[in-house]
């Protein structure tokens, strides 16, 4: 049977940025613990998807370059801002469909009702999905007045700068294996299903404890994630402070447009920057590139008649 960890040339990490930049135009992190940082710049590593890190805007070796394009360092207006949490952040790939959760068939799963974070998703057969979920995101960014500034440093122009990160303390990212809908009969016979792969998560709340009288004095109980998959990769992490980044957005700078040819506004700000593509070939369900075929035909005919 078909699976991630029967194709080792698949690179499951990558598949999962894939889909979901094609849905958010940012960026995944595989590794949500490790924390992707505002103002870094570097690659992408077109294996693995990892960002490969080769400074940052904020180092003791960056502030000349800050100085020569007129940003003040000791007023810190090149520091990140916050933006105000969000209640939650759900993405999935296009080929994915969100259900409700049928918690009359989960009911034996404590506090299933009262989750705050709960759904099912159903992957089209045939087909790889991807979702990722986010509790109480909190948005970090440099402002536009500042990347308006940045894109002048010719360092910048050959560099992938992380502009924007999600942080939160509750995660949970899923990939599905190649969608084959089955199912689990009462005597055990495994039938196919007309449908996609499901999967249910969910994000419980802390269930209510008496506390001892000497009880640690703003102790606080984490939520926790239930989930039903039984194939795929499923990753989630829990706890009370914003300490995981599952996303951010990349950015490099753009090309300078010939004025005399373009009736277009000038470019401010963010404006002066666009997503890089990503640096692999498109991907196939099992995560392989797409070989691209181009054809010469026409170029070589007209060379002939010239």
């Amino acid at each position: 049977m078909w699976s991630w960890t029967t194709q080792p040339d698949s690179h499951p990490q990558r598949k999962f940025i894939d889909l979901i930049f094609n849905r958010t135009g940012k960026y995944a992190n595989w590794d949500p613990p490790s924390e992707i940082q505002v103002g870094s710049y570097g690659k992408i590593d077109s294996t693995t998807g990892d960002l490969i890190v080769l400074g940052t805007i904020y180092s003791d070796e960056f502030k000349k370059l800050l100085l020569d394009v007129g940003i003040s360092v000791e007023s810190g207006e090149h520091h990140p801002k916050y933006c105000p949490d969000e209640i939650e952040f759900t993405a999935w790939s296009k080929n994915v469909r969100r259900l409700d959760l049928n918690v009359v068939s989960d009911v034996s799963i404590p506090g299933i009702d009262t989750a705050t974070i709960k759904g099912t998703w159903e992957v089209k057969k045939g087909t790889t999905g991807a979702v990722l979920l986010m509790h109480n995101p909190r948005l970090r960014c440099i402002t536009s007045s500042v990347l308006g500034k940045l894109s002048n440093i010719a360092l910048l122009r050959s560099m992938h700068l992380v502009t924007k990160v999600f942080y939160c303390p509750a995660f949970s990212l899923y990939l599905s294996d190649k969608s084959k809908c089955t199912a689990i009969s009462e005597t055990g016979i495994i039938h196919s299903g007309v449908g996609g792969e499901k999967v249910s998560i969910a994000l419980l709340n802390p269930e209510p404890v008496v506390e001892p009288m000497d009880a640690t004095v703003g102790a606080t109980a984490m939520k926790k994630w239930w989930c039903n998959t039984q194939a795929g990769f499923e990753r989630h992490g829990c706890n009370t402070e914003h300490c995981f980044t599952p996303l951010y957005e990349l950015l490099h700078v753009r090309r300078s447009r010939n004025r005399r040819s373009s009736s277009s506004p000038e470019r401010t700000g963010e404006e002066l920057w666009i997503a890089p593509p990503l640096p692999w070939a498109p991907l196939d369900e099992d995560g392989k590139e797409v070989p691209i075929y181009f054809d010469d035909s026409d170029s070589d005919s007209g060379s002939e008649e010239e």
